[in-house]
């Protein structure tokens, strides 16, 4: 219950703060040319909309063959020479 009324009123804050930033003028430099970018709030008011109402999400076809991998080298049994006391070392060491 109390987790819950506090969690409302973080975000109520969270909104109120960007709600004024967003509203009130600011100041900056504006950007010079070749030095420093200009203000991201200014480019968002005076953006364009988006030209597509909704993203592209189609799922693209993929086809089995894609899927496939080629054949891996085969399983090897038991464990090698000296893994396991007792056996003698390789022959290489």
């Amino acid at each position: 219950m109390v987790r819950a009324a506090i969690r409302t009123c973080v975000a109520a804050g969270l909104a109120a703060i960007v709600a004024i930033s967003a509203a009130r003028p600011h100041l900056h430099e504006p950007a010079a040319a070749g030095r420093g970018e200009p203000c991201a709030l200014c480019q968002l008011r005076t953006a364009e909309p988006a030209r597509a109402p909704a993203l592209d999400l189609a799922p693209r076809l993929v086809s089995p063959s894609d899927l496939l991998l080629p054949p891996g080298l085969p399983p090897v049994a038991g464990a090698p020479l000296g893994a396991v006391p007792g056996q003698s070392p390789p022959a290489g060491a």
